[in-house]
């Protein structure tokens, strides 16, 4: 439910739109909101169920996760809409760090892997999923369903949790706030959050962005320094100093900003380079989704038997063969059929990896330090996807406003008339501030919609004859086949950072412990 409602929201953007009649740029905090709020509280909320009760911070944050998500159903404006998203996403991070937590105290040693690959099939099932199902809601029914749809769910969810879940704390911490730390961690990780998000629509070098790196790596040297001195911290640091626990984020990182950024380039190729309806492009990814079922658990249970190190070096490296092949088949004329097998090893690969570094991490820590330890991963994953969003979409527009300059500049080149002087660069500008959104310039009928002025002055002042045929041969020069094509060698290019990223990864996980397996400590 929590990592279902961070893709989810994605398809119903245009519905958004509509019933409010507002711009892009507003519509984008539907999705901002919730993860800006998510990912800042992670740790803080972790540290908090360690000291208060994970099942109490659980069933808390399904209860202002629920009644956020019915707010968000019944919003009146887009401002209302975009402040209870907020509040989803504190309801979210009250319970993420916390599932991992009560996993860890509940489940023995032996039994730990199993029930993380559970989760861990669950985590990766909802981020495939999201865009299908919201999809079909949106379509059968509105895009108030993709919030409605969790009340049910979490009453459910409250109502299990409170009979069947045991409490457990940390025994061993005095029950004081680190308030300094939560602050400066706060304005630290909403400053790096913002920037990552909103890096591509301001500019990476711009001063606002700028400024936003500045006070997260300030903010977090600072944060550093508070907890050193701190008697009860927010955050132990000594748990870094563990090579299993710090490796092992890494890795998870890296396999997040790997996937997150297939993920985020999937949808685009299927719905902008070959058409498909939203929920076409859902359900072409559901093979990707249906093999994470049957491997999370799968890799779960081994890595009980046989420890993490190598499920998770494997895992990498199937991961990244499927994104290889996957990037081999993303071309203007491929089809579902021919995307079936890539999907399933990267699928697979995905659910390799995804239990073995949970249980890893929470395996690394004695288990009355586990809020921390979960609050950590999942910061840790929710800042790869960040990063990985950001980092793609950059490397995506650029190298798409590259090979588009360096084709149309081609055929000018080769024009067989005069262009007016200055004319190409104009074209050249036009393109470059046309390329960055896929859809809407398939929507709009590709760049070439209008004409930059001076090539359309210099058309009216021809013969009929020439311009007939100058006209003609710009039509051609801006065709959708060829803009998309370009698009789509522009996405194989950047198909190849997730291949090196899964690549990295593996060979950092040879650090990881052959086994790790803690414990159960003091804790329940």
């Amino acid at each position: 439910m929590i990592l279902l409602d961070g893709t989810i929201v994605n398809i119903a953007i245009p519905d958004v739109l509509t019933s409010f009649q507002t711009g892009f740029s507003q519509v984008e905090w539907v999705m901002n909101a919730y993860l800006l709020a998510f990912a800042v509280l992670l740790i803080t909320t972790g540290r908090f169920g360690d000291l208060y009760g994970r099942k109490l911070f659980f069933i808390l944050g399904g209860l202002f996760f629920t009644l956020a998500s019915l707010a968000c159903g019944l919003a009146p404006t887009i401002g209302w809409l975009i402040g209870f998203r907020a509040l989803q996403g504190l309801g979210g991070a009250m319970m993420m760090p916390n599932t991992l937590s009560i996993i860890a105290n509940v489940f023995m040693p032996e039994e730990r892997g199993k029930a993380m690959g559970f989760w861990g099939a669950v985590s990766g099932v909802s981020l495939a999923l999201g865009p299908s199902l919201g999809g079909v809601l949106v379509d059968t029914a509105s895009w108030r369903w993709i919030f409605i749809i969790n009340v049910p769910i979490g009453i459910l969810l409250i109502v299990l949790a409170f009979h069947f879940v045991p409490e457990s704390t940390d025994p061993l911490s005095v029950k004081q706030i680190d308030y300094p730390g939560v602050a400066v961690l706060t304005i630290a990780l909403f400053a790096l959050s913002f920037a990552l998000i909103e890096g591509q629509k301001y500019g990476w070098a711009s001063s606002l962005i700028l400024g936003l790196f500045t006070v997260a790596v300030v903010g977090l040297v600072l944060f550093i320094l508070i907890q050193r001195r701190q008697v009860q911290p927010l955050m132990d640091l000594s748990l870094f100093r563990n090579r299993t626990f710090s490796v092992t984020n890494a890795v998870a990182a890296l396999l997040m900003f790997g996937m997150m950024g297939v993920f985020f380039l999937l949808p685009v190729f299927l719905q902008a380079i070959l058409g498909y309806s939203a929920i076409k492009a859902g359900l072409v990814m559901t093979p990707l989704a249906a093999i994470v079922i049957v491997a999370s658990p799968l890799s779960g249970i081994l890595s009980d038997r046989i420890g993490q190190r190598w499920l998770m070096f494997g895992g990498m490296l199937i991961a990244a063969l499927g994104f290889y092949l996957t990037r081999r088949v993303m071309v203007m004329d491929g089809s579902w059929q021919s995307m079936v097998v890539p999907f399933v090893i990267s699928g697979f690969g995905i659910g390799m990896v995804t239990p073995p570094s949970t249980s890893a991490v929470m395996g690394s820590v004695v288990p009355e330090k586990a809020g921390q330890a979960s609050g950590v991963i999942s910061s840790v994953r929710q800042i790869g996807s960040l990063l990985g969003i950001a980092v793609m979409g950059a490397v995506l527009q650029n190298r798409a406003v590259s090979y588009l300059r360096t084709g149309i500049g081609d055929k000018l080149d080769a024009a067989p008339f005069v262009l007016p002087p200055g004319a190409k660069e104009e074209i050249l500008d036009a393109v470059a501030s046309s390329a960055v959104n896929m859809g809407e310039m398939r929507a709009g009928g590709g760049i070439g919609a209008s004409l930059p002025e001076g090539v359309a002055g210099s058309l009216s002042q021809m013969p009929a004859s020439v311009a007939g045929q100058v006209a003609d041969f710009f039509r051609d020069l801006f065709s959708m086949d060829f803009i998309m094509g370009e698009f789509a060698h522009a996405m194989r290019t950047t198909y190849l950072f997730s291949v090196i990223i899964m690549v990295v990864g593996a060979l950092l996980a040879t650090a990881v412990s052959a086994r790790v397996k803690r414990t159960r400590g003091s804790g329940p």
